[in-house]
């Protein structure tokens, strides 16, 4: 070998140590991609779990407002009709009244003022805890359903202001005529009405935020899924820029080795 002159071997191996130096810095590069894109997703899977936990705390809020309601319209539909009952028949039926004790039809009409009161309290007050939960300041992509979420325990008052009025004093009870028993009885059935129908919007709200929340739930899978891939794929690309590298030394030593043995001949 002429000095300063590469043989054909050596020639070869620095092309292979070459491509392979060139192929690492590649692959290097293309980790450094796929670092970008863990970062990318990362911050997807981030937000979806983010928005996943306000749509379950979503739905347990409506679920625990809904049953909340449900329950104070089991106890005012059952509780009510059963004292006005009792009444007509104790002012109908002399032998049903005589089961009772003299002061008996007062205590129910008591009874029936008191469950009025209580129900205008907790509309109003269902109203109140309605306007301090997350999910009626949701913005929601159903116009319609986010109008009937912001409308929930909007009524207008069956009873005449006057008797409203009456019923929230301490006027005793032997003062209430019959017809005002009546009307009381009459908008406790109006009001559970609108508690039936509110259970109902509820109901529906609740299972808008349920079909959102599989939705995220499974793009959050999906990114999950996305993010093994990519980590998967990246070191696979390390492990090849590392062999790449040890090709390349592993060529530059048999260079070496092979420049001593041809200038030693």
């Amino acid at each position: 070998m002429r000095r300063g002159k590469l043989s054909n071997i050596s020639v070869k191996i620095v092309i292979i140590a070459g491509f392979f130096s060139l192929l690492s810095i590649f692959l290097d590069q293309l980790v450094i991609q796929k670092e970008d894109s863990l970062r990318i997703n990362q911050l997807k899977i981030d937000n979806q779990i983010e928005k996943a936990n306000e749509l379950a705390a979503n739905v347990m809020s409506v679920l625990m407002f809904e049953d909340r309601i449900q329950t104070t319209s089991n106890y005012y539909s059952f509780f009510s009709s059963l004292f006005y009952k009792i009444l007509l028949n104790m002012e109908n039926d002399t032998d049903f009244k005589k089961k009772f004790k003299p002061d008996s039809e007062n205590l129910y009409k008591e009874f029936i003022r008191i469950d009025t009161a209580d129900m205008l309290f907790d509309m109003f007050h269902s109203r109140f805890d309605l306007t301090s939960m997350s999910f009626y300041y949701y913005e929601y992509s159903d116009e319609a359903l986010e109008n009937q979420v912001k409308n929930l325990f909007l009524f207008e008052n069956p009873l005449e202001e006057s008797l409203i009025k009456k019923i929230g004093s301490s006027e005793k009870i032997e003062n209430f005529s019959s017809d005002e028993i009546y009307k009381m009885y009459q908008s406790l059935f109006q009001l559970n009405k609108q508690f039936a129908i509110y259970v109902k919007k509820l109901n529906d709200v609740s299972d808008y935020f349920g079909k959102k929340e599989e939705i995220t739930d499974s793009e959050l899978d999906a990114y999950i899924q996305n993010n093994r891939k990519i980590k998967t794929s990246k070191n696979y690309l390390i492990l090849s820029s590392i062999l790449s590298q040890i090709i390349s030394l592993i060529a530059l030593l048999f260079l070496f080795r092979n420049i001593i043995k041809e200038r030693l001949q």
